[in-house]
């Protein structure tokens, strides 16, 4: 594909942007300023930036939509000649024209419906498609196309059976279903395995083959971005701040101890020296189900305390399910999962907590960021109403977070604030075990390194024990001190993650560290 060129007068242009400023309808600075871009037709546009720089923003302009709290202070938007923030326009535009995937793909599904259902349900509303037969065959057809079985036994799942990964493509085959002109993809590979992540490039390149089908695609990846898209953009503070394609990483600015040292290519390793604390979380037999259909089989591991193992494997394999298992909130066919320590007294903290992938739809939507914090600080720790609140803003200022973020609702964050702030809300309850699950998949690289060098630092001064769910092998080799791989639902491989990483003895290791683009860690000679 050629090289897009971000210009008003390109000729050609499905999508435009001009002098489009966002900021919150109360006052105060801009969250977007003065953007402008053009999205020809048969073009990929990639846009990348920080956390909160205003990528969502921009990519919900072309839908005619801004978070609640926010408003347009100035500029047009124009899809196909249409005005998405016209209401006749936007009817138009909606799933015909544009199709959207927003962040947190299982908001988009219904909880309540089958994917199959939910899928011929927007063929019906979007495209021209009738008939019984000719829908289903639709149905079959998309979910092929995103990688998923087309079985009836698939199509029958509800969305808490899938994966992260299963629901993020079912989420684009909805997007799809009205075969729309433009495809607007915020974090589109946040949830997938790098085998997946990889996959996704086949994948546009097909939905593409349309000559006159574009995409706007937001991510906190550029490297990945610019082996995908013709060209890219860069956000930096509400701002277009560049464009070229490749683009380089943004820098990683941590002030931990792991953030420093060592040599190209290889990868820095993080100790816990804090307070040596007895005992683990001991998962024995561990067997799951999902409805009649086996998701776990006999699961065994060791998590050593104030350790930290990261469990990584491809989309379905059973991560997810594994995380759940072990805080206690999806329920054991068989086996055991078991908390042990030296007696210290626990006071009612809850020994394993869990940080899911999907921020937005474990915050309630109702509850201020405030409320959400003090809630498990009193009811959980006992605290007074004052020392409550002053223990919510220090928790805040752990994740990277300011005060004012305190007023505000899950909706009025970008993705990766909703991330932190999920993070400091299970931090509240006083955990033994912290299980976090793909906790930096919608994180740009410098935010993600804070997260991960704050999980590394509650390990030193704290005793804390981390079990982090990730598709990121680069950061099971600078934090991990075991690594466990799934596949279908089994363990494959597990030990050190300097044997694992660097040695691997399964092929489904190999090819997962073949897909992140070769070794993640090295040994120092």
């Amino acid at each position: 594909m050629s090289r897009v060129t971000v210009s008003p007068s390109d000729a050609g242009t499905l999508a435009e942007i001009s002098g489009l400023t966002v900021g919150p309808a109360a006052g105060g600075p801009p969250v977007l300023r003065d953007a402008c871009l053009s999205v020809p037709a048969g073009q990929v546009l990639g846009v990348t930036g920080r956390s909160g720089s205003g990528k969502s923003s921009l990519a919900h302009g072309l839908l005619g939509h801004v978070r609640p709290g926010l408003e347009v202070r100035a500029g047009t938007v124009r899809v196909a000649g249409l005005d998405p923030f016209d209401r006749a326009d936007a009817r138009r535009l909606r799933g015909r024209v544009v199709s959207f995937l927003g962040q947190d793909p299982a908001s988009s599904l219904n909880p309540a419906l089958r994917i199959g259902t939910q899928i011929a349900e927007a063929i019906r509303l979007r495209s021209a498609v009738a008939g019984g037969e000719g829908v289903r065959a639709r149905v079959e057809e998309l979910l092929l196309s995103v990688r998923l079985p087309a079985d009836r036994n698939f199509r029958r799942r509800l969305p808490r059976e899938l994966s992260g990964g299963q629901a993020q493509r079912v989420a684009l085959a909805l997007a799809l279903a009205g075969r729309p002109r433009l495809l607007v993809l915020d974090e589109p590979t946040s949830g997938l395995d790098p085998v997946l992540a990889d996959g996704m490039r086949g994948l546009l390149a097909e939905t593409l083959r349309a000559g006159d089908r574009a995409a706007l695609l937001v991510s906190h990846d550029p490297a990945w971005l610019g082996s995908v898209s013709d060209d890219v953009i860069r956000l930096e503070g509400g701002r277009i701040g560049g464009r070229g394609t490749p683009v380089a990483p943004l820098p990683v600015q941590s002030s931990g101890a792991s953030s420093d040292g060592g040599s190209p290519g290889e990868a820095p390793r993080a100790t816990a020296a804090g307070p040596v604390v007895a005992g683990g979380l001991f998962v024995r037999g561990l067997h799951a189900v999902h409805g009649r259909s086996a998701v776990l089989h006999d699961v065994s591991l060791t998590v050593s305390a104030s350790s930290c193992t990261v469990v990584v494997g491809a989309s379905g394999s059973g991560k997810t399910t594994l995380a759940r298992c072990l805080a206690g909130l999806h329920p054991k066919a068989a086996g055991s999962v078991e908390w042990r320590d030296d007696g210290t007294p626990r006071g009612r903290a809850a020994p394993v907590q869990l940080v899911a992938q999907d921020a937005r739809g474990a915050l309630n939507p109702r509850e201020s960021v405030g409320a959400a914090l003090v809630r498990p600080l009193r009811g959980v720790g006992g605290r007074s109403a004052r020392d409550a609140s002053d223990e919510a803003v220090r928790l805040l200022g752990l994740v990277g977070l300011d005060e004012g973020v305190r007023g505000r609702r899950p909706g009025e964050l970008s993705g990766g604030q909703r991330q932190r702030v999920a993070l400091a809300r299970t931090l509240a309850a006083g955990p033994r075990v912290l299980v976090c699950d793909e906790i930096t998949s919608a994180l740009d690289p410098e935010t993600a390194g804070r997260v991960l060098d704050l999980l590394d630092e509650l390990r030193r001064t704290l005793g804390l024990t981390v079990v982090m769910v990730t598709h990121d092998l680069a950061a099971a080799a600078s934090r991990a001190d075991m690594v466990v791989v799934l596949d279908e639902g089994r363990v494959v491989e597990a030990g050190p993650a300097d044997r694992v990483l660097v040695n691997p003895e399964h092929a489904v290791t190999r090819n997962l560290l073949a897909h992140e683009g070769g070794p993640v860690l090295t040994v120092p000679k």
